[in-house]
């Protein structure tokens, strides 16, 4: 085990003030993609970008195509992962009284399925799903379930389509949630980031919220933000490799 991720073993065991910030590469652990990948297979069946289809103006004019890409590349890879040793062990770590909260810039709710109970969303969630005419929520499987390509509403007979709650480009965030996510961190002993989140909002905002002297970078490219962190962990494997390693106390 390298030095670094000895520090951070030493730190999470000492701490019962934890905060957890994660990203992309945390998911792809659990067997979830990164949705907005592009690659020559996608150009071959796509016309248009995933930043281009998440857009709140795209998905208004075009919901037909939205839906395909949405039920192929969000909806089809999620339902095939599933938790590993990373998200279990922040289960772990909670119900032990040391992780405090995660706070996630990830849609797919693989956090809640492993059994975490205090996770911030800051770009909502996949798991509910929403009407904007009706202003009615529902569960994941209101989309999945539903034969057509886009799904409807079907309270008091509405006819709008419902899709993903999940923050698109050109909406805004939700500012209270922000607002707890940055107070979170503020009071929190123990910050551990994982750097694929580095940049996405709100994550460089909590970061310098951040208070104390025990923040770790997880997986970030040299020389990003490396004079923020106590310690730098990097090339020690994915984020299951890392807790496999890790003597934890839970």
């Amino acid at each position: 085990m390298s030095i670094e991720l000895a520090i951070m073993e030493k730190w999470i065991n000492e701490s019962d003030n934890i905060v957890f910030v994660s990203g992309k590469d945390f998911s792809k652990d659990a067997g979830f993609p990164d949705y907005r990948e592009v690659d020559e297979d996608y150009k071959k069946k796509f016309r248009f970008s995933p930043s281009q289809m998440l857009r709140l103006s795209f998905v208004q004019r075009s919901p037909t195509i939205f839906f395909r890409w949405y039920r192929e590349r969000v909806l089809a890879p999620l339902i095939e992962a599933e938790p590993g040793i990373a998200h279990q062990s922040l289960v772990k770590l909670e119900q032990a009284g040391k992780l405090r909260s995660i706070i996630t810039v990830n849609i797919d709710g693989i956090h809640q399925e492993a059994g975490s109970r205090n996770v911030i969303e800051t770009h909502g969630s996949v798991m509910r799903t929403w009407c904007a005419k009706c202003d009615d929520y529902f569960d994941f499987f209101k989309i999945y379930d539903d034969p057509a390509i886009v799904p409807q509403c079907t309270v008091d007979m509405c006819g709008d389509f419902i899709r993903p709650a999940i923050v698109l480009e050109e909406e805004p965030y939700d500012l209270d949630l922000i607002s707890k996510a940055i107070e979170t961190v503020k009071s929190c002993e123990v910050l551990i980031i994982d750097g694929s989140a580095l940049q996405e909002f709100p994550v460089p905002n909590l970061m310098k919220a951040y208070q104390g002297h025990k923040l770790i970078l997880i997986n970030t490219p040299p020389l990003v933000f490396d004079s923020r962190a106590g310690v730098v962990v990097r090339n020690c494997g994915t984020f299951n490799d890392m807790f496999e390693k890790m003597n934890l106390k839970f």
